[in-house]
């Protein structure tokens, strides 16, 4: 399990969703490792899509250089 569903508890201090910026209400998804907060499960997913999608071309860019 990489993330918990909080119900019924706003997080203090008020924050705003990971990927839309929305303020977190009661209900929400937190990531265990680093603690980042999302206002639902499709932003949850929407943000690790964009994290796998930018570790990737990271990794293409560091294959290409190296093959130089």
């Amino acid at each position: 399990m990489k993330f918990i569903l909080v119900n019924g508890r706003t997080p203090r201090p008020q924050s705003s969703c990971a990927l839309c910026c929305e303020p977190i209400g009661e209900t929400y998804l937190r990531e265990i490792a680093t603690r980042v907060s999302y206002c639902d499960h499709q932003c949850y997913l929407g943000h690790r899509k964009l994290a796998a999608r930018s570790y990737s071309e990271a990794r293409e860019r560091l294959v290409a250089s190296l093959n130089l």
